[in-house]
């Protein structure tokens, strides 16, 4: 029978004895740390840090068996454990002996062995899911003849719904169809023949958006559901070349999610296995996104491209080495009506505190990656401004770091910015003011758009030179 403690009383009972190894995560100020942790609970108890993706060198790195040594880093005063598995111990708190460094690599080698086996476990657990059927969706350009036909429709309703708005209903039921058709040229060259006609093109470009940020899937029942598109960001580094976009655990994440957000117990959320990269944005002039809604309504998983062949080129991509900062964008479907902007922005923190470990085992289990970050869910499109102009703001900070670390001041700096439509970014290059030798360079991108607004781009560029001091020009690309 239970009974409760007086407050006074000391506490009695006997409790089993924890494992020897214990791993977990922590939560800091800033939310999930970037790290787990590891308790040793025997003698010599301790508690340390541990990440993954780790390339610290050591004697004997590059044995095909595991191997392993405890380092000693003068400059910052401290003792890591590093393995050839790409992992890493630090931080290490001593609780009563402190080990000699032979015991403690033989004790971080016994706790690696458990944690490799901890990993195996999750993957065979995560096996177990059940796969959804890919939904491929492959560009489909049109013969010459029947794109003209198309672009030229499209231009004449637009026009025509800007003198009769009685038209607009018409006019969406036609984007709508054009952007689901696979060519995406057809609404590109649509809204640059009507560059004389803004009003009718500002109407087509809203259109188009409006079908991406609010999608209505029609059931064979005639039923209609009705969708807001939202997004969060989600930043990592890559010390590999590629990157890959289809995470099946991701729909692990939907009840935290709906939960953290505060939605209403019957709301639907969806949340997209298939991630979208910044350049799988720009291919299709974010135009596929369409799909999402009536794919997953399906129960199915959206694909742009092959997945076998996808697959194929990732696996070749990451044999190289290419370190960068990536962005991409996780979708989330949400019921019309059930979440407010001001409601996200209310329980943001909370939604990414518990979402990011889900996140976080999602990628991993399909993709390398070190360092990661994952931004509060916005709608779709201002989710995909909030992103970029954050990752551009990363790009040039890191860069003007660079810049002053190799001698010289950020006032001593000029910039020159090259538009690159092939990247659909610019290529910025700073310089020593009086010196024509680029001393650093950077990409500062457009935001994905079925429109990208250059001059945004141009203008967002201007004034975060401006503010860090430093002057701008503009580079034209010529011709050969």
């Amino acid at each position: 029978m239970m009974k409760q403690y007086p407050h006074n009383a000391r506490v009695k009972g006997s409790a089993l004895l924890p494992n020897r190894f214990i791993f977990g995560d922590a939560i800091d100020e800033q939310g999930l740390e970037p790290c787990e942790y590891v308790v040793h609970t025997e003698s010599p108890a301790f508690i340390c840090r541990l990440v993954g993706n780790d390339e610290t060198p050591f004697d004997g790195d590059d044995q095909e068996a595991f191997a392993s040594a405890v380092l000693f880093d003068e400059a910052d005063n401290v003792s890591i454990y590093v393995c050839n598995q790409g992992f890493r111990l630090f931080d290490f708190s001593f609780r009563d002996l402190v080990p000699t460094a032979g015991e403690l690599q033989g004790i971080c080698d016994d706790a690696m062995r458990i944690y490799l086996q901890l990993q195996e476990i999750y993957r065979e657990r995560d096996a177990d899911l059940p796969a959804r059927e890919m939904r491929v969706f492959p560009i489909k350009p049109l013969p010459p003849g029947e794109r003209a036909a198309a672009v030229a429709n499209l231009k004449s309703l637009a026009q025509e719904a800007c003198e009769r708005p009685v038209s607009k209903l018409q006019l969406t039921g036609l984007v709508q169809q054009t952007m689901a058709g696979g060519d995406q040229a057809v609404l590109t060259e649509a809204q640059l023949g009507l560059l004389s006609m803004p009003p009718a093109r500002e109407l087509l470009l809203a259109t188009a958006r409006n079908c991406i940020a609010f999608p209505e899937v029609v059931r064979k029942d005639g039923s209609i559901l009705s969708f807001e598109l939202w997004a969060m960001p989600f930043a990592f580094s890559r010390a590999q070349g590629g990157a890959w976009w289809h995470f099946p655990m991701m729909e692990r994440a939907e009840p935290v999610l709906a939960d953290a957000l505060e939605l209403p117990p019957k709301a639907t959320l969806w949340m997209s296995p298939t991630a979208f990269t910044i350049e799988m944005l720009n291919e299709r002039a974010c135009q596929d996104l369409v799909h999402l809604a009536p794919v997953m309504d399906l129960g199915c998983d959206y694909a742009p491209v092959n997945p076998e062949d996808a697959r194929a080129t990732y696996e070749a991509a990451r044999q190289t080495k290419d370190p960068r900062l990536m962005l991409a964008f996780i979708p989330f479907l949400v019921e019309r009506g059930t979440l407010s902007q001001e409601q996200a922005r209310r329980h943001a923190r909370k939604a990414l505190d518990a979402v990011m470990p889900f996140v976080q085992d999602a990628v991993g289990a399909e993709m390398e990656y070190g360092e990661a970050e994952l931004f509060a869910p916005l709608p779709w499109w201002e989710a995909l401004a909030g992103g970029v102009g954050g990752i551009n703001r990363k790009h040039l900070s890191l860069t003007l770091a660079l810049a002053v670390a190799h001698g010289g001041r950020v006032s001593e700096l000029r910039a020159e910015a090259e538009y690159q439509p092939e990247h659909q970014a610019y290529e910025v290059l700073l310089y020593r003011i009086g010196r024509d030798e680029a001393v650093a360079r950077l990409p500062w991108l457009l935001v994905p758009d079925v429109a990208p607004d250059r001059a945004r781009a141009w203008g967002d560029l201007s004034h975060c030179l401006a503010e860090a001091g430093i002057p701008l020009a503009e580079r034209l690309s010529r011709l050969h």
